[in-house]
C-alpha cells in the first residue's frame, strides 16, 4: 500500500483553527547581536493577519508544497554578506581574494550567487569541482582543498591551471610528479598545521593543531623548503592554513598570520617570492547576544553544582554534561575557562578579517601592524575562504512537534519529526540556535517553556539540543518550530536516509521572490533506488 503524506500534512493544516496561525510579527524582532542584516530581513518574515508568512508566502502554503522538515534559504543574505567582506578589502588591503569553502553549501544556486558578487570557491572533490566549473566559476578562482585528493582530480586541477592546496609533503609530492608527467607547472599553496594555539573551538572542528588530520607540520617546513629545487614542476606560491570553524576569538588568527608570514620570509631566503597567504575561514557568526551567551555558561555551571549537591531538577545539559567546562582529577568543574565552541563574538563574519587587518602580529618576535607585516615580505595576496559566515546566517528550517513529554521527573523533553541528519551539526558539537514556535506565535505562557530537543531516529545519540532550548509556550503535538541560522552544513553534510526518512527539502528564495528548489524532498523510490 503507497502511503502519501501530503494527505496527513494537508489535514493538519487545514485543522488548525484561524488562531494558531497569527502573524510571527514579534518575531522580527528578536534580537541577534552584532548582525548587519535588519531583524527578519535575512529569512524574509513578514507579518500577516492570520497567519504567519516566509518569502511572501503562508506557512501553509510552505507545508503544502514541500512538506517539513523544510529549509529555506535567503539569497540577498548571502549577497549582502559577500559584499560586507569584498568591502573589508577594499577599505583595507585590495589584495585580499574570498574563496567561498563549498563544503558549508555546495549547490549550483549557491555558487552562482558568490561568483556573480566576485568571490572564488574552495573545493574538495571533483563534483564540488565540477559543479564550481558548471556553475561558471573561473578555473584560475578556484581553490581544490582537502587532505585526500585522488590522482584523476590532481590532473583535473593542474589541466585547468586551479590552484591547488598540497595537504601534506606527501601529496606535494604526488603533485609533482603528476606535473612531470603532464609536462604541466602548476600554482601550489602548501597547508599548514601544527600550531600551539590552545582551545580555539570544539575539538571536532578544530583543524590546524598538532593532532589533526590536516596540513604538513609547522616544525618540518623549514627542511621542506631546502628541497624545492627538485620540484621544478611546481610553482610553490605560498601557504595556507585552516583553523577551523566558528573561531571567535581574535588572537590565533593574529598568531597564525604572524607564523605565516614569517614562513613567507622563509620562503623569500630560497630566491623564491611569497606571493599568497591563505589563512583560511572560520570567522564566526554570533548566535546569540552576549548577554545570552554568558546566561548560557552560567545555566551550565548552575544545574551542574545543583546535581551535586542533591538537586536535579536545575540541570541544563543533558545528561548533566559539562559542556565545554572541564572536570579536573578529583571530579570537580573548573568553571574558569570554556574549552568548546563559542557562540558570541565580538568579530562576528566580516568583522573578524577587519580586527586582523587592524590587529598586531609577531613576526620574529617583532610586534608590527598586520598590514605592515604584510607588506614588509612584498604585499602578498591574502586570501581567505569563508564558508559559515557567508551562508549560515541565510536560512531556517521548519519542522513540526510530535511529542512533549517529562523525563526524570524535573524536566521536558520535546520531540521533533526531523532527525539530526538534517541538524548536522548537533552531531558534531552543541549548536546554540534561536528557537519559536512559528505557529500561534503571538500565543504566550507566563513563563519560558524549556525543554531538550530530542529527533526522529531510532538512535540515543539522535539529539537536536542537548541544552534546554526555551520557546514562548508549552508547544502541542503539530506545532511548527523554527531554528534560525541553520545555513551552513547542518541541512545537507550529514544528510542521510537513516530509518528511510526522506531527506528534505532546501529551497532558496530570492529577492524577486523567486524559488530555486535545491533540493527536492526524496520519493520512496529515490530512497531505495527502484
Amino acid at each position: 500500500m503507497k502511503i502519501d503524506r501530503r494527505d496527513f500534512i494537508k489535514y493538519s493544516v487545514l485543522s488548525m483553527s484561524a488562531a494558531a496561525l497569527l502573524s510571527p510579527e514579534a518575531a522580527m524582532s528578536v534580537h541577534h547581536s552584532n548582525r548587519n542584516v535588519a531583524p527578519g530581513e535575512g529569512i524574509f518574515m513578514k507579518p500577516s493577519g492570520k497567519e504567519a508568512y516566509i518569502a511572501d508566502h503562508p506557512l501553509s502554503w510552505w507545508i503544502n508544497q514541500f512538506q517539513l522538515p523544510l529549509h529555506i534559504y535567503s539569497a540577498p543574505a548571502i549577497r549582502r554578506n559577500v559584499r560586507a567582506f569584498k568591502q573589508v578589502f577594499k577599505t583595507l588591503y585590495p589584495k585580499g581574494h574570498i574563496r567561498f569553502a563549498a563544503k558549508a553549501c555546495a549547490h549550483p544556486a549557491i555558487f552562482k550567487i558568490v561568483i556573480r558578487e566576485g568571490a572564488g570557491i574552495d573545493v574538495a572533490s571533483y563534483y564540488e569541482t565540477q559543479c564550481a566549473l558548471e556553475s561558471g566559476a573561473p578555473p584560475g578562482q578556484l581553490d581544490l582543498n582537502g587532505n585526500c585528493k585522488e590522482d584523476f582530480l590532481i590532473a583535473k586541477a593542474i589541466q585547468t591551471d586551479m590552484m591547488i592546496v598540497a595537504d601534506s609533503i606527501e601529496e606535494f609530492q604526488v603533485v609533482s610528479q603528476i606535473a612531470k608527467q603532464m609536462g604541466k607547472r602548476p600554482r601550489v599553496v602548501m597547508r599548514i598545521s601544527g600550531f600551539e594555539l590552545g582551545h580555539v573551538t570544539a575539538e571536532a572542528i578544530f583543524t590546524a593543531g598538532k593532532w589533526t588530520k590536516f596540513g604538513a607540520s609547522l616544525e618540518d617546513i623549514p627542511d621542506f623548503l631546502k628541497t624545492l629545487d627538485r620540484h621544478p614542476h611546481i610553482h610553490l606560491l605560498g601557504f595556507h592554513t585552516h583553523i577551523g570553524s566558528q573561531i571567535a576569538d581574535l588572537e590565533p588568527y593574529l598568531a597564525v598570520l604572524g607564523k605565516m608570514i614569517e614562513l613567507g620570509h622563509l620562503l623569500k631566503e630560497t630566491g623564491r617570492d611569497c606571493e599568497i597567504i591563505n589563512i583560511g575561514g572560520g570567522f564566526p557568526l554570533s548566535y546569540v547576544s552576549s548577554e545570552e551567551w554568558n546566561r548560557f555558561m552560567e545555566r551550565i555551571k548552575e544545574g551542574y553544582f545543583a546535581a551535586q549537591k542533591g538537586d536535579p531538577s536545575r540541570i541544563f545539559i543533558w545528561h548533566n554534561r559539562t559542556g565545554g567546562f572541564e572536570t579536573g582529577p578529583d571530579g570537580r568543574l573548573d568553571a574558569s575557562q570554556w574549552n568548546d565552541e563559542k557562540f558570541y563574538t565580538p568579530y562576528p563574519k566580516e568583522k573578524m578579517v577587519e580586527a586582523i587587518l587592524k590587529g598586531k602580529v609577531k613576526v620574529h618576535g617583532e610586534s608590527l601592524n598586520s598590514i605592515e607585516a604584510l607588506k614588509a615580505m612584498g604585499e602578498p595576496s591574502l586570501v581567505i575562504e569563508p564558508g559559515r559566515s557567508l551562508i549560515g546566517d541565510s536560512a531556517v528550517t521548519l519542522a513540526r512537534v510530535s511529542q512533549v513529554r517529562r523525563i526524570e521527573r524535573w524536566h521536558n523533553l520535546l520531540t521533533l519529526e526531523m532527525g539530526v541528519t538534517s541538524f548536522g551539526a548537533a552531531l558534531v558539537y552543541m549548536p546554540l540556535h534561536h528557537w519559536e514556535i512559528i505557529n500561534d506565535y503571538d500565543r504566550k505562557d507566563s513563563e519560558p517553556f524549556e525543554a531538550f530537543v530530542a529527533g526522529n531516529l531510532c538512535f540515543s545519540g539522535d539529539m537536536l539540543a542537548k541544552y534546554k532550548i526555551s520557546l514562548q509556550r508549552k508547544p502541542i503535538r503539530g506545532d511548527i518550530v523554527l531554528i534560525r541560522d541553520t545555513g551552513s552544513y547542518g541541512p545537507q553534510f550529514f544528510a542521510s536516509n537513516a530509518n528511510s526518512f526522506p531527506r528534505p527539502a532546501r529551497i532558496l528564495v530570492d529577492a524577486d521572490g523567486k524559488l530555486k528548489v535545491m533540493k527536492r524532498r526524496d520519493t520512496y523510490e529515490e530512497i531505495f533506488s527502484l
